[in-house]
């Protein structure tokens, strides 16, 4: 039989009819496109279907984002070793496996939108249209090179199988990311009447993270880390945090100044429907009938993220849920008249002060359980009595459905790479100042001056501190890892799980032949399938 590439038929996708569901749901054939796609209509359904893509890729639980670092750390037997500690990642690692065929799905479907771009009748959105595009093909070949370094880079429609692609070098793959996204910026509009669809400021954000990664290669330019300040200064465009941080994430609030490009589900959303599974590794275990959420401890925040938080810090309170009520839901949906089950103080203040809190709401915080921070929080084996990650906390009740959106870029961060932008070109007193409007933000009311830092403060150690405090849980810890070199040492240092095998003696990042295992492994369907010789990633055998 002949062989067609896994990716995941590159080959495949548009011409045969059972490769994919996006097909079948879309009832996608030759005929179909060329009549369909060639009027407003049509096209406006096709690019609606290329920002569908980004559920598929979001939809499963964030292992590939978020798990084996210094942030969190495998405690549940569910939770997949490979990707918790990496001795046992390998080509066959079935969440890999599923990461590089879905990015590849998703740049098909953005080529074929490109492609068509060519070929529909003019209308008045139709620059914007292929500049949204341009920025979705260009962000999903950004995570490839992060995670897998040198990968095919298809930028045509394909109609017919195909049956080998060469890797392209990085390096290429970069300056196409960054000619891609250069162009895109010059397409798309400041803002949009269709509330989530890619703007200029998303777009200026990610040509600033783009460089900012590529200055940290050896092939990167010296002028990269001045290009990612410039970029990301563009996208704040004078704009302060104006948003508390607590409501940045807050139930039914995705909508706020804050967020610059999400993954849509809130029903004021350009897309609305579908959900994620990004609320239900954090923990603590609830599957209790009426608690409205179902959450496990699959990764656990270690002792660095419960601690990094200052006295003055309200990010903490922003990111955990310090008070839990029974339901669980009646945090969000009825707080006045839930009843406290357990409440985290973490602050010298708030434990000095829990008998106040109790009385100043009686009813419902009578019988609740005080659990001070302390190491019982950080331990593995405690199942269900720590402050729960709450930013995608999706409600599922008889009354309720929301599940919130996954936001890919966002002011907060914007100012966190200016900074680190900054401090690599040598500017540590603007890196001070673009850190300082986040801390400002974060600041407990009355304390903005106690969170105020100087240039002398600024290192690269405390930039990922920064980003750990602002930025915990959404998606961005690997790549900050991956990005700054730091994912061997941070997680060594700060992980339990992966500490305890650098103790026993052995190296979890030590692959074959002596690489470590830093890029992800290409897995072996696109090696089986392709007809010629797939080159793997030095730390893997096939």
């Amino acid at each position: 039989m002949k062989k067609i590439l896994y990716i995941p038929g590159l080959a495949c996708l548009l011409a045969i009819s059972s490769c994919s569901d996006y097909l079948e749901e879309e009832n996608i054939s030759s005929a179909t496109a060329e009549n369909f796609y060639v009027t407003q209509t049509g096209y406006e359904a096709l690019i609606n279907s290329t920002y569908s893509t980004l559920r598929d890729l979001y939809a499963p639980t964030p292992y590939i984002f978020c798990a084996g670092t210094d942030l969190f750390f495998g405690a549940h037997q569910d939770a997949p070793l490979a990707l918790t500690s990496y001795q046992s990642l390998t080509p066959g690692t079935p969440q890999v496996n599923d990461f590089f065929q879905t990015l590849y799905q998703s740049i098909q479907v953005c080529n074929t939108a490109l492609h068509y771009a060519e070929l529909t009748e003019e209308f008045q959105y139709l620059d914007s249209r292929r500049g949204e595009a341009r920025f979705l093909r260009a962000y999903y070949y950004f995570l490839l090179v992060q995670s897998f370094g040198d990968v095919s880079l298809v930028t045509d429609m394909v109609d017919e199988p195909i049956t080998h692609f060469e890797r392209t070098p990085a390096a290429e793959v970069y300056q196409f990311i960054i000619d891609e996204l250069s162009q895109a910026v010059n397409e798309v509009p400041a803002t949009q009447s269709d509330y989530g669809r890619v703007t200029k400021a998303a777009v200026e954000h990610m040509l600033a993270k783009v460089y900012l990664t590529r200055g940290y290669e050896a092939y990167g330019q010296a002028s990269d880390f001045d290009n990612a300040a410039a970029h990301a200064d563009a996208a704040i465009g004078g704009q302060g945090l104006t948003v508390s941080f607590d409501k940045v994430f807050g139930y039914r609030n995705e909508v706020n100044d804050d967020v610059l490009f999400a993954v849509q589900y809130d029903q004021a959303s350009l897309l609305n429907g579908g959900a994620h599974n990004w609320d239900t590794p954090w923990g603590p275990l609830i599957q209790g009938t009426g608690e409205g959420v179902a959450k496990k401890n699959l990764l656990h925040p270690t002792e660095y993220l419960f601690t990094i938080f200052g006295e003055y810090d309200s990010r903490f309170e922003g990111t955990f849920l310090n008070v839990r009520t029974y339901p669980y839901v009646g945090y969000y949906l009825n707080p006045k008249k839930s009843e406290v089950r357990n409440y985290y103080p973490r602050t010298a203040a708030q434990i000095a002060d829990t008998a106040a809190w109790r009385a100043a709401d009686l009813e419902n915080r009578k019988d609740a359980d005080i659990v001070p921070i302390s190491s019982y929080w950080w331990e593995g084996n405690n199942q269900d009595a720590y402050p729960s990650l709450s930013k995608f906390d999706r409600i599922q009740n008889s009354d309720t459905r929301f599940t919130h959106d996954i936001y890919i870029a966002r002011l907060g961060e914007t100012y966190l790479i200016a900074a680190e932008a900054y401090l690599k070109s040598g500017n540590a007193s603007l890196a001070a100042d673009r850190i300082n409007e986040v801390r400002r933000r974060a600041a407990m009311p009355g304390h903005e001056g106690d969170m105020m830092i100087s240039a002398a403060d600024v290192t690269l150690d405390f930039i990922l501190d920064e980003r750990a405090r602002e930025l915990a849980g959404e998606g961005h810890r690997w790549f900050d890892l991956k990005r700054t070199g730091t994912l061997m040492s941070r997680t060594k240092m700060y992980n339990p799980e992966i500490k305890s095998i650098y103790e026993s003696g052995a190296d979890p990042f030590q692959g074959n032949n002596g690489e470590y295992k830093i890029l992800r492994p290409i897995p072996l369907n696109a090696i089986s399938l392709d007809s010629e010789e797939y080159p793997q990633n030095p730390a893997y055998a096939n």
